[in-house]
């Protein structure tokens, strides 16, 4: 639908041509009565009848111009049009004087004459010209309210009154127009010259305004004036008798001028307004049916008066069925008698509803409902109420909230409950099972050694694992059981309504059992295995926070205790758990201020007795804790991350203790354990690098002690760095060989030139054959590949005569000494016979 343009301006042929036909035939009008000889006289009787029936036609034509204009509604020139309107009622007043005081008519209070009647004309004329010039010289002034209006019209009542009391009362102490016998007076004459004079001004400005005044008729205008100085013209001819041709046509002409005055003044003051409005009109109901919201025309009564095409879009019913009927067409019936009483207290205290006050679902015709939002808003007209609601279809929007929600309260990788809303529903749970005296189960469930996964085959195949898992996982258990993806691989179980601890436990072999099949990945077989930890409402915890926290603990005591097993909390847990962080607390403090002790086990030749080497052993004693054992604080550390910085400080210690010996001219290599994390830094054989050149020591003399679990976790990269550290001239010891998987492939692959025998193979010989035995194929393997050994633990001298006899070569334990401080060991060291 395109709405209608306003007309830029009223055209209309046949007025245009009528009134260049009328000015035009002026020319020979004018000159036929311009000689005396050629004046026509009309009877008196009848002219009198004529000009009674032309001034009250003026009269009413003035009176029309009058109530159009001072009525006028949306004008683009609202304030001039009213003062014009009122300018014409006065013209219309002194017409009917001017018509009330004719010769020939009844005497209004006293005798009438054409000297009586001229005054009220020229007054007439005056006014008239004079308004028509203020009018096309005025610019747009603003609407007059009620008072402006009132005030402008009781001043021309005014004015019109004091010229009606003049006139009428004292005419002849007015200065003479016309003489009986003589005609016109110059003073006459000269009056109506100076109205033609104002009318062509007027026709001057409304030349020159025309473009401005394109919208308000401007050529009736000009016409309107033109014609009225034409009929002045006739009226300067007027001859000896006042009722001749000339005063005919002037009359005839005045009339053309008011008629052209009124189809202007009709067209600004009326037409063009409606048409506006009409347009107006066609602007709101194109907007009304491009709104893409929903509009309904309600009555009190409830009856639908209009609905827009977006409304019917939205409900299903076409515009017939819907206009006339109860707006609670769009609720089910059950609610129409709760909503009819909601719009009746809505009427008796109407006040306008904005969008998002109101969330409801409408019924389409299809029975479907649609979630909607209305706006209201109700205005009253001719004592009836009527509403107007907006009503926006909330389909979309809900559903773009409902992902939201869905993103922000679920896992996007597995579609599980994330963290948040797994806390929730456990507070719900645990809220629940106090009033009904049940037990509830949190689980918590780590995949183990995952990381590898990653590492081997990048994180899209440990994705692709966790969504494999998480469908195992649901599989086993109930609808009514929560499963939630915590983080990383780590998985949350609730298991509510528990009539028994031994039910969750059943739960958790399932889980476990679920995972035992392997999966594939990228072509190829992946086992996959996990821990789990249980925590129990009331036995352990009360609420969410510490029932998480329990069953964390007892998920890590499972990964303690082997992997792939389930553990359930104990109060010694959190009881370890908090000496732990008190003991990671403390360590920090112990490696920045310098608490740490390292101490130098020797490593003593077989056969010799000599002093060969040393262990770094680290010590802490605390102020608080005391004596600490390294297999206390070691792990701690490596769980903490304080391992870093903790085998820095050892092995800049050592490094500065080798630089001592071999200043004192006692030589000695010394090996150092390193961590895996250590070996996770690719810059690990810089570091070590830069340290022996700090220090002053010889990378000769700096033995690396390596663990089996280093080289397993990053092969390749385990052997970059052993190989960087090897060219530097340090050398690398397999530490513990034989309590892990003893794989030859190490031995082969890594630059290994010592391994080291654990105690426990060492603690029970000769006593033990199983010990001898593994012990003897150790020391045979080392030799048959060409590598040095060292036992460690050793406390006997039939120990000693063990190794002596099958060829070991060298040893460490209490046999000999415990771990020395360095000044106790250098004193050892020089009172040694062997050879450094």
């Amino acid at each position: 639908m395109k709405a209608p343009a306003l007309r830029p301006g009223h055209q209309h042929p046949y007025q245009s041509a009528i009134g260049w036909g009328l000015l035009l035939l002026a020319v020979p009008l004018l000159w036929w009565v311009s000689h005396p000889s050629r004046q026509i006289v009309v009877d008196p009787a009848q002219f009198v009848f004529l000009h009674s029936l032309v001034e009250l036609a003026a009269v009413v034509v003035s009176l029309l111009v009058f109530v159009t204009g001072y009525r006028a509604i949306l004008p683009a020139r609202q304030g001039t049009v009213v003062l014009l309107g009122v300018a014409f009622l006065g013209v219309g007043l002194l017409d009917f004087l001017h018509a009330l005081s004719y010769v020939g008519m009844p005497a209004a209070l006293t005798p009438n004459s054409a000297h009586k009647s001229i005054f009220f004309w020229l007054l007439a004329r005056l006014l008239a010209a004079t308004a028509l010039l203020a009018y096309a010289l005025l610019p747009a002034l603003p609407a007059l309210g009620r008072l402006h209006r009132r005030l402008a019209l009781l001043a021309m009542l005014l004015l019109v009154g004091l010229a009606a009391a003049i006139g009428l009362a004292w005419p002849e102490r007015l200065p003479a127009l016309f003489v009986e016998g003589q005609g016109l007076t110059p003073l006459k004459i000269t009056t109506e010259w100076l109205i033609i004079g104002l009318n062509l001004a007027t026709l001057v400005a409304l030349w020159r305004r025309r473009a401005e005044l394109v919208r308000e008729c401007v050529m009736a205008l000009i016409f309107t004036v033109a014609l009225s100085a034409v009929s002045e013209l006739f009226f300067t001819m007027l001859g000896v008798i006042d009722k001749d041709g000339a005063n005919v046509l002037g009359h005839a002409y005045k009339i053309a001028a008011y008629l052209y005055l009124f189809h202007a003044t009709f067209n600004e003051a009326l037409r063009r307004p409606l048409e506006r409005m009409e347009a107006q009109h066609l602007r709101e109901k194109l907007v009304l049916s491009a709104a893409p919201d929903g509009v309904l025309w309600v009555h009190h009564s409830g009856t639908i008066l209009m609905v827009n095409p977006a409304m019917e879009a939205m409900s299903g019913y076409p515009r017939d069925e819907l206009v006339g009927r109860n707006v609670d067409i769009f609720l089910p019936p059950a609610l129409r008698a709760r909503h009819a009483r909601s719009m009746r207290d809505y009427f008796t205290a109407a006040n306008a509803r904005a969008m998002g006050s109101l969330d409801l679902r409408l019924m389409r015709r299809d029975g479907q409902m649609l979630p909607v939002d209305i706006s209201l808003g109700h205005w009253q007209d001719e004592n009836e109420q009527h509403a107007i609601a907006y009503v926006r279809d909330l389909t979309e929007r809900k559903g773009f909230e409902e992902s939201l929600h869905h993103r922000a309260t679920h896992d996007e990788l597995t579609g599980l409950p994330n963290r948040w809303l797994f806390r929730l529903q456990l507070d719900q749970a645990l809220s629940h099972a106090r009033r009904s005296d049940r037990r509830v189960a949190a689980l918590f469930l780590d995949l183990d050694d995952f990381k590898t996964v990653n590492d081997s085959f990048g994180h899209l195949a440990g994705d692709e694992l966790l969504r494999h898992v998480s469908q195992r996982l649901r599989s086993v258990l109930r609808e009514s059981d929560t499963l939630a993806r915590l983080g990383g691989d780590e998985f949350g179980i609730l298991l509510s309504d528990l009539g028994s601890v031994d039910e969750a436990v059943s739960v958790a072999e399932k889980l476990l059992q679920s995972l035992d099949a392997p999966c594939r990945l990228q072509n190829q077989v992946v086992d996959i295995g996990g821990s789990i930890g249980l925590a129990f409402c009331p036995e352990d915890a009360r609420d969410s926070e510490d029932l998480l926290r329990y069953a964390d603990l007892a998920m890590y005591q499972a990964k303690r205790a082997g992997r792939g097993t389930y553990a359930c909390y104990s109060a010694q847990l959190d009881q370890h758990a908090h000496e732990n962080m008190q003991l990671h607390a403390r360590l920090k403090e112990a490696i920045h201020r310098g608490g740490l002790r390292l101490l130098y086990q020797p490593q003593v030749d077989v056969r010799s007795g000599a002093i060969v080497g040393a262990e770094a052993l680290v010590r802490w004693t605390d102020e608080l804790l005391g004596e600490v054992p390294p297999g206390r604080f070691i792990p701690v550390a490596e769980t903490t991350g304080l391992i870093l910085p903790l085998s820095d400080w050892v092995l800049d210690t050592a490094c500065r203790q080798i630089a001592a010996w071999s200043g004192a001219g006692t030589p000695l290599r010394v090996a150092v354990n390193f961590s895996a994390q250590q070996f996770r830094q690719r810059n690990l054989p810089d570091k070590v690098a830069a340290l022996l050149q700090r220090s002053g020591a010889q990378a000769k003399l700096l033995e690396i002690e390596i663990t089996e679990s280093i080289a397993m976790v990053q092969p390749l990269l385990a052997r970059e760095q052993l190989d960087a550290l090897v060219a530097l001239g340090c050398t690398v010891a397999l530490d513990d060989f034989g309590t892990g998987y003893s794989s030859l492939a190490y031995l082969k692959a890594l630059p290994v030139s010592k391994l080291k025998i654990d105690r426990g193979f060492i603690k029970d010989i000769p006593h033990d054959l199983s010990d001898v035995k593994i012990s003897r194929s150790i020391i045979a393997l080392a030799h048959s590949l060409g590598l040095t050994l060292v036992a460690e633990g050793v406390e006997t001298e039939a120990q000693l005569d063990f190794l002596r006899e099958h060829g070991c070569e060298t040893y460490q334990g209490w046999l000999f000494a415990k771990a020395l401080e360095a000044g106790e060991f250098s004193a050892r060291l020089h009172a040694s016979s062997g050879p450094p």
